[in-house]
């Protein structure tokens, strides 16, 4: 089977969770004897090019990445989700390569026109929903203010879009002109959006929801990883029968044995992998940890200090009069086993409904339980008390409560470590997802394998 697979970046240049789960099920595809191929965009920072494709493999893949300038789409909030010189560019590439199925992983930077593109062709697209980009133009669904967001609202989104954004802030500006009146009725085709005029830049933004869950409705199936996930959008319109409930695998990674205290090492080693951003609640971790004043703890906290500099400068030099936690910086995907045999509890202090969060299902892949927000996707994979332990999310305290009781129960790590239960791979998704492909190209309704 020929398959296209659709993503917002792709490796080598780009590792965060949805590149690598998209590449090692290229890998696995290839080697079951399907051609797998990638189409990606590749951002050019220094917008040099209007629009460029560029085939560059990766470990033998073929991948084809798509530059452009922002320019084209002098209407910003409409180049946020649909572009149609882009879906064009699509088109071609597709009417190139002639694959049975399409499969996206995300379309930031890419947008909507894609997904149209394979419709009019008759080609198979199915959609996985690995975050809340479809609801949310941040993503995470948080206010600026960092309160939880329910979905997408046009005064909020201005708001959270205006925050460092000059363009979006002329919107809120210009919202609060007297006498403004929001457009309101049967609205221009997508084309005719394009053009910098604030009102119909407003338009845009406010169309967002319906034009995305309206186009997204042409695909054969959407695919939910969560429960919760799919429960987010069933709220905002979209259709339960069209959501398929297939949970995420990962590599299978070594299950290594938990090392022996050493003297002055503490007998708890505490870990937390990911990002240093405020959504991932480093700072409650760290608060935390601070207060419970034991000797017999470790904190390791591994991760990338570049996305948010000041915050992760913040954090570091309040962790750093503390000589229990230690700051190791980022680690290479290949160096995961090793960073998840040196922890014996995963830590994961979100303040944002995370979806499935790859870290957690890795750690239990290793044997390591997990410690986790009771919030969104966390709560369905982490099972309070049976593979790991949920606080309330944002309370330093609640966290705090926790980590004694790691420290001063020494049956609860081996008894948790005990009920972690059998890990979904990345061999299993493969099979759910050509299963799926086979059903749609036979012209059978497509169902979920693994929705259980």
């Amino acid at each position: 089977m020929k398959v296209a697979f659709v993503v917002h970046q792709y490796p080598p240049r780009y590792l965060t969770g949805t590149e690598i789960y998209a590449h090692r099920l290229a890998l696995i595809l290839r080697d079951q004897g399907h051609d797998v191929r990638v189409f990606t965009h590749e951002p050019d920072p220094h917008q040099r090019t209007a629009l460029r494709l560029v085939d560059e493999p990766v470990d033998e893949v073929p991948v084809t990445r798509l530059t452009f300038f922002d320019g084209l789409v002098p209407n910003n909030a409409l180049n946020d989700y649909y572009n149609v010189f882009l879906g064009k560019m699509f088109g071609e590439w597709l009417d190139e390569v002639q694959p049975d199925v399409v499969h996206v992983f995300h379309l930031m930077g890419l947008g909507l026109s894609l997904v149209e593109e394979c419709r009019v062709r008759g080609i198979p697209v199915f959609v996985q929903m690995m975050d809340f980009w479809f609801l949310c133009p941040t993503v995470q669904l948080l206010r600026h203010d960092g309160a939880l967001c329910d979905g997408p609202e046009m005064t909020s989104c201005i708001e959270c879009l205006a925050t460092g954004n000059f363009s979006y802030e002329a919107l809120r500006m210009f919202s609060k002109r007297a006498g403004f009146v929001e457009v309101s009725g049967p609205g221009p085709s997508m084309v005719e959006l394009n053009h910098a005029d604030v009102a119909l830049r407003r338009q845009s933004l406010s169309a967002r929801p319906a034009f995305i869950r309206n186009t997204l409705e042409k695909a054969a199936a959407m695919i939910a990883p969560s429960r919760f996930i799919k429960s987010m959008f069933l709220g905002h319109g979209y259709r339960d029968e069209h959501m398929l409930h297939i949970p995420y695998g990962v590599q299978p990674l070594p299950t290594v044995p938990r090392k022996m205290p050493v003297a002055g090492e503490g007998t708890v080693t505490f870990g937390y992998l990911g990002s240093i951003n405020p959504q991932k609640g480093v700072e409650v971790l760290i608060s935390a940890f601070r207060d419970y004043r034991s000797d017999s703890c470790r904190l390791v906290v591994r991760g990338n200090m570049q996305h948010f500099p000041k915050y992760a400068k913040r954090v570091r030099a309040f962790a750093d009069i503390d000589p229990r936690i230690n700051f190791m910086g980022p680690y290479d995907y290949g160096e995961l086993s090793g960073v998840l045999a040196a922890i014996d509890v995963l830590v994961v202090p979100s303040v944002w409904y995370e979806n499935t969060p790859f870290v957690v299902l890795e750690a239990f892949s290793a044997g390591r339980p997990v410690i986790a927000s009771d919030l969104g996707g966390l709560s369905e994979l982490v099972r309070d008390g049976v593979n790991g332990r949920t606080f309330r999310t944002g309370d330093p305290g609640a966290l705090l409560n926790v980590i004694r009781d790691f420290d001063e129960d020494p049956t609860l790590l081996p008894r948790l470590t005990a009920g972690i239960g059998a890990v979904r791979t990345l061999d299993d998704n493969a099979d759910d997802f050509v299963e799926l492909w086979e059903r749609a190209l036979a012209g059978v309704p497509p169902a979920a394998r693994s929705a259980s």
